[in-house]
């Protein structure tokens, strides 16, 4: 009996325990939450809100600017733009990347890496007058022709594929050797070493690379502004041009629908040209 009791007394004494834990955790957590609710889940409340009334008046039409927005065929054509972009340079960027790194972990030559972070930090107005520097033709010549999705196409590739090296790298660095010493020894040859072994190990890496591409890939409306102006070739056009379009010129309902489906990334690009212009 004595027995029984001393085990429910531990076991009554590592649930406090475990509860003053979490008790701590979450009182730590919570400035963090307060701060992430007021300065992100807020304001999209707000857009949302927004997005349910005519223009900026008090006029409430419910959907109706949604509606009206998936109706658009300018967004409409911005949309199949953007899919069609991320369809290209996702699996171009992962490829690549996991190649580079690769390369660079065998001749263990790890710090050349950082040579393809430099243009990320490279400023739109560089980025452009490198690839037109390239091309001899000024961004006039060429911006407005299908020719220009594809080289805006080799600018995000550019700007975003040191992320993913990087991260690859990290990644197959962290595999333990004495697997892959296992392998070999077991007659595996280095392509299913890498299809079999590494590569399953690293997916999250790829899950994260891909959501940086397609976050990076918004990053690079400016360069796009620069290689084909706010009326670009069809190819060309992005949510940004349509979002711009529709908040500074029309003032049209309609922007406000845009704002809260796309604004999170819209505004980051189109409020941040403004204030270089």
């Amino acid at each position: 009996m004595s027995l029984l009791i001393d085990l429910l007394r531990g076991s009554n004494c590592t649930l406090m325990n475990k509860m003053k834990k979490n008790l701590q955790s979450n009182i730590l957590l919570l400035p963090a939450l307060i701060a992430g609710f007021f300065c992100y889940l807020f304001p999209i409340l707000i857009a949302f809100w927004k997005s349910l009334f005519l223009g900026t008046g008090t006029d409430f039409v419910g959907i109706q600017n949604y509606v009206d927005l998936f109706e658009n065929e300018a967004f409409s054509l911005a949309v199949r733009n953007l899919f069609h972009l991320w369809a290209i340079i996702i699996p171009v960027n992962l490829v690549i990347g996991i190649f580079i790194a690769e390369v660079y972990i065998k001749f263990r030559q790890e710090k050349l890496c950082l040579f393809f972070l430099v243009p990320s930090i490279l400023p739109a107005a560089c980025v452009v007058t490198i690839a037109s520097s390239i091309l001899r033709k000024s961004p006039s010549q060429w911006g407005e022709t299908p020719f220009a999705f594809y080289v805006f196409l080799v600018i995000v590739l550019w700007k975003t594929l040191g992320f993913s090296i990087l991260i690859f790298m990290v990644a197959m660095k962290s595999i333990e050797s004495e697997i892959i010493d296992a392998a070999m020894l077991d007659g595996v040859n280095p392509l299913q070493c890498f299809w079999y072994i590494k590569l399953p190990i690293i997916k999250s890496s790829l899950l994260i690379c891909g959501i940086l591409t397609i976050y990076n890939s918004f990053r690079c409306f400016r360069e796009a502004y620069l290689i084909g102006g706010s009326h670009p070739n069809e190819q060309l056009y992005s949510i940004q041009h349509f979002y711009e379009y529709e908040l500074c010129t029309t003032g049209s309902g309609i922007c406000f629908g845009c704002a809260f489906c796309w604004g999170r990334c819209a505004d980051r690009n189109v409020l941040g040209k403004k204030k270089e212009e």
